[in-house]
């Protein structure tokens, strides 16, 4: 019997993958009705047959259960992250049907466990682990995040992974929608393991991996992918920097179009840098050109004037920030920019939402995390006089709980230079120059680039032209470091931070680029002097041939 739930889903048998005795027609959604004859709680051995017949099941219920928790994923997208339903046709083409997957597992399963295991359990046990190799839970996100770059959405990996974690993609817990959308598996006897065990993820993969994984599925199906919606990402980092769009976006447009870098197409190298730092490397370099950021220092006499302004105040080695009501004004120039960057700096949230207070946290374990599983009633009831007694501690002493949030926020801006390690290897620092300590924020400025491997230059001499500057490593104290002006290191830092990469990648981005961008300008000078001595050769033989 075929399984074809409003008859909107393809069969998922294929060929001689179908299993020999189909499953009946599962419930869809609400309209699950329990038999009305009695059964066994739990069926013995011989209701799945053999192992090919378990297998087939096991595989069927796998590619159909993905296929639903990718469809649920896309619609959360569009209905809460103002996604463009477009990824959701998107999805389909993009090799994200796996109907055509179980075959391929079959011979593998045939081949490989049949021999091996007699065991009922450890055959099933084996079958999943054979299917998440070939088929991760994890690659319904990357899906996710192929169908928006193919749909020019203006989505990066680390929001995708960000969701996923706080629960705001259904991944987590996405098991237990399965079995409200398919039916149970126990008691449509379709499958021998149920949802929990099939569906829930081991891992959440991090922005990094997740990339990668996407342009492996794009060259698997033999997709030719376009480019990042640059224009659409680089908007958005300007307006999360709050600087000028309008003045800036325009310039980067220019230099990413007459640059092309090949960095900027998804790759299925896991080790290559992710698309987005390069768009921020394409930011950073339109920012030096635009306002001359060449190591004047003109950080060092902020801070400077910061210090002397304030007097004795107790944030007198603290830079005060000043805004401009306009930021596409005229007057905004090098000092603005600076200004705008280090206070945006300060303000780009990498944590989680769950991690924001304790009530949080909890009900995020609850929802999230530990969904499913039952507790006793005693532990129950236990569980909501704790939180009871929690709720009306918070409601008697509302003064005291503001305080104690207020001191741990200063807590975690004093902590600077204490970094934090995500899933996919990269770091992220917390802010050091608005810190309210009594030190100089220009010591801690220095002492922060010394921790992330880069050492401190003085302000340059005051010339008459001052063309761009390129950086190359040096070496000191026996090794090679990446050397940079503070006024640089502003921008690698709060692009790297909105990035959620290491400074130091951020900065070989910029690096290769602006060796791109010098080989294309010898390129062309050495075109133009080409035509040059091409034309004047052509107009000495005029001449020679008038006389």
């Amino acid at each position: 019997m075929d399984y074809n739930p409003g008859g909107a889903s393809p069969d998922p048998y294929v060929g001689d993958g179908s299993p020999r005795h189909a499953p009946a027609a599962g419930a869809v959604f609400d309209d699950f009705v329990e038999p009305s004859q009695p059964r066994d709680f739990a069926p013995v051995a011989g209701a799945w047959g053999e192992h090919e017949d378990l297998a087939a099941r096991v595989r069927w219920r796998y590619v159909r259960g993905l296929q639903v928790i990718l469809q649920r994923q896309l619609e959360v997208l569009v209905e809460r992250h103002r996604v463009g339903a477009l990824v959701c046709g998107v999805a389909a083409p993009s090799g994200c049907d796996n109907n055509n997957k179980p075959d391929e597992v079959k011979s593998e399963w045939e081949d490989d466990i049949f021999p091996r295991q007699k065991d009922r359990r450890r055959v099933e046990f084996a079958f999943l682990r054979s299917l998440r190799m070939l088929l991760p839970i994890y690659s319904t996100l990357a899906v996710c995040f192929l169908a928006c770059h193919i749909a020019r959405e203006a989505i990066l990996p680390t929001d995708i992974y960000k969701w996923a974690m706080e629960g705001k993609i259904p991944y987590l817990a996405v098991f237990t929608e399965v079995d409200r959308l398919l039916g149970s598996s126990l008691q449509l006897q379709d499958c021998p393991l149920d949802a929990r065990q099939l569906f829930n993820p081991v891992r959440v993969i991090g922005a990094w991996q997740l990339e990668a994984s996407a342009g492996s599925i794009a060259q698997k199906v033999g997709l030719r992918l376009p480019s990042v919606n640059f224009y659409a990402i680089a908007q958005c980092c300007l307006k999360d920097l709050s600087l000028p769009v309008d003045k800036i976006l325009p310039q980067a447009c220019r230099i990413y179009e007459w640059a092309m870098p090949a960095e900027l197409w998804l790759s299925s190298n896991p080790a290559r840098v992710p698309t987005r730092v390069y768009v921020m490397a394409v930011l950073v370099v339109t920012l030096r050109v635009l306002y001359n950021i060449n190591g004047q220092g003109i950080w060092e006499k902020i801070c400077e004037e910061g210090r002397n302004t304030s007097g004795s105040d107790a944030d007198a080695n603290a830079p005060t920030f000043k805004k401009l009501d306009d930021s596409n004004s005229e007057e905004f120039g090098m000092r603005e920019l600076l200004y705008a960057i280090a206070d945006a700096y300060d303000k780009i949230n990498v944590s989680h939402d769950y991690s924001s207070d304790l009530r949080s946290y909890l009900k995020y374990c609850k929802e999230v995390i530990f969904t499913g599983i039952t507790v006793s009633v005693e532990k129950e009831h236990l569980i909501e006089i704790f939180s009871d007694m929690y709720k009306a501690r918070e409601d008697d002493n509302p003064k005291e709980h503001i305080k104690s949030q207020s001191q741990g926020t200063e807590e975690t801006t004093i902590t600077e230079g204490v970094n934090k390690r995500y899933r996919d290897g990269t770091f992220v620092e917390a802010s050091c120059i608005s810190s309210s300590s009594g030190h100089d924020a220009m010591q801690i400025l220095v002492s922060e680039m010394q921790h992330h491997g880069f050492h401190y230059m003085p302000p340059r001499k005051p010339r008459k032209s001052d063309g761009y500057l390129r950086y190359r490593r040096r070496r000191l104290s026996g090794g090679f470091m990446y050397v940079a002006h503070a006024d640089y290191y502003m921008l690698l830092r709060a692009f790297a931070k909105l990035a959620e990469v290491d400074v130091r990648i951020m900065h070989i981005s910029v690096l290769k680029l602006e060796r791109g961008l010098a080989c294309i300008e010898d390129r062309i000078e050495g075109s133009l002097n080409t035509l040059q001595n091409l034309s004047s050769r052509t107009r000495d033989e005029l001449k020679s041939v008038s006389n």
